[in-house]
């Protein structure tokens, strides 16, 4: 497991880069990347690359540095993504560290092309388009390799974006920037201000973090560290430590896995039955994981509903937005929670009924060393051989029952 630390001060190329250099990646890995990408990326010459070591707020970290002549000052998106195809061909990286690569220069394109309203291919990107981005990505391929978190789960907080203005194409924009902006909008990723009053986010640092995390959450989760590495930005601003942190070790084994959702409540009492039914219906086709709606009685003894929603935190604002528009409510509750979830593998069995055979799902909860807990067959399917023969669900159920021949606890 692999923790990146970017609530604080933001993510950058160059951060990720110092950090893991600061966690044992090899500086002279990054000199090849560097030397690849010279010979690759047209225009490109006499590429340095150098470490050393800073504080940034009283902590001490890693800085990368990358020097390099440009011949061109703009390349196009279809330029830059062949040179990218080649470079990881040349540097022998894993499947893992090509679509990673590739998957992280498309990340910018797509953003770059959306904000500049032209093609991917047709885009043509100053900074972006420059040997260090190439770089950051190729080098953070490398060093996650060499450093066998290629195999790790990664997690993150939200992104720090920062605050104030920043100036690109001799003019002035809110942070974040808007390439930073369409990176996270398009992959549905957290951000927050953060500690500085400046742009603490790169596009480039954005485009690797999604690409890095399969999870993100405000806390850590549970894990003993065996490395940690400090990566230094460029800046040092007061009042923040500017420097990334990533932590990487074991996950503290659990007997569930964990997730986090979001629940949506909503109170009210001035709707029939038919529309609190309907927006059920409609919560549910939108996404949510579970609806439920509980009587209550209201202010002045007024009879009326909760209705609850289990929703992923990326599905909270639109079904806010649906649980409004069809009941009318004036307002919704989002309550952050964590969610213990049982295993669970699938499996199917042939349920033989008037010389029929019927397909039927079942679903097996287990835990951790993969003893069975119990099991569910899946209703649709019952129900629909209850339409077919007739026979109810419930003996349908007992029916389905000794055809499991699950494995008793222990025989794993």
């Amino acid at each position: 497991m692999a923790v990146i630390d970017a609530n604080s001060s933001g993510v950058s190329g160059d951060k990720y880069l110092g950090a893991l250099v600061d966690m044992g990646g090899r500086v002279e890995s990054l000199r090849k990347v560097a030397k690849v990408v010279a010979e690759r990326l047209p225009g490109t010459s006499n590429v340095e690359v150098e470490a050393r070591r800073v504080e940034r707020g009283g902590i001490g970290g890693q800085i990368l540095t990358i020097k390099s002549e440009e011949k061109v000052l703009r390349r196009k998106g279809s330029t830059i993504l062949s040179a990218v195809q080649k470079c990881v061909k040349e540097l022998k990286l894993s499947d893992w560290g090509s679509k990673f690569s590739l998957a992280t220069i498309e990340t910018l394109l797509h953003a770059e092309s959306k904000v500049h309203d032209h093609s991917p291919n047709d885009v043509e990107l100053e900074e972006l388009g420059s040997a260090d981005t190439l770089i950051d990505v190729l080098g953070v391929a490398c060093l996650s390799e060499e450093l066998e978190l290629d195999k790790a789960t990664w997690w993150s907080t939200p992104v720090a974006v920062g605050g104030g203005t920043s100036r690109f194409s001799g003019r002035s924009y809110p942070n974040p920037a808007p390439a930073v902006a369409e990176v996270l909008r398009a992959c549905k990723f957290p951000m927050v201000r953060g500690l500085g009053d400046q742009e603490l986010s790169t596009p480039t640092g954005v485009a690797i973090t999604v690409n890095l995390v399969g999870n993100y959450s405000q806390f850590h989760p549970a894990i003993q560290p065996d490395m940690v590495g400090y990566g230094a930005g460029s800046k040092d601003i007061d009042g923040v430590a500017n420097i990334l942190r990533i932590m990487a070790g074991r996950s503290l084994e659990t007997p569930h896995s964990h997730d986090e959702v979001v629940i949506l409540e909503t109170n009210i009492d001035d709707v029939t039955g038919e529309i609190i039914g309907r927006a059920a219906e409609r919560l549910m086709s939108q996404g949510a994981r579970d609806v439920t709606i509980t009587p209550v009685y209201m202010k002045k003894n007024r009879p009326g509903h909760v209705i609850t929603v289990i929703a992923k935190k990326a599905d909270a604002e639109d079904l806010a937005q649906v649980l409004i528009a069809e009941t009318g409510t004036l307002g919704v509750r989002e309550l952050p929670v964590n969610r213990h979830i049982t295993p669970r593998t699938s499996r199917t069995i042939q349920l033989r009924i008037g010389g029929k055979t019927h397909r039927v799902g079942v679903k097996i909860a287990e835990d951790r060393k993969g003893r069975v807990l119990g099991f569910k067959v899946e209703y649709e399917d019952l129900r629909r051989i209850s339409d077919q023969t007739g026979i109810s669900v419930l003996k349908l159920q007992r029916l389905a029952k000794p055809l499991l021949e699950l494995p008793e606890k222990g025989d794993r």
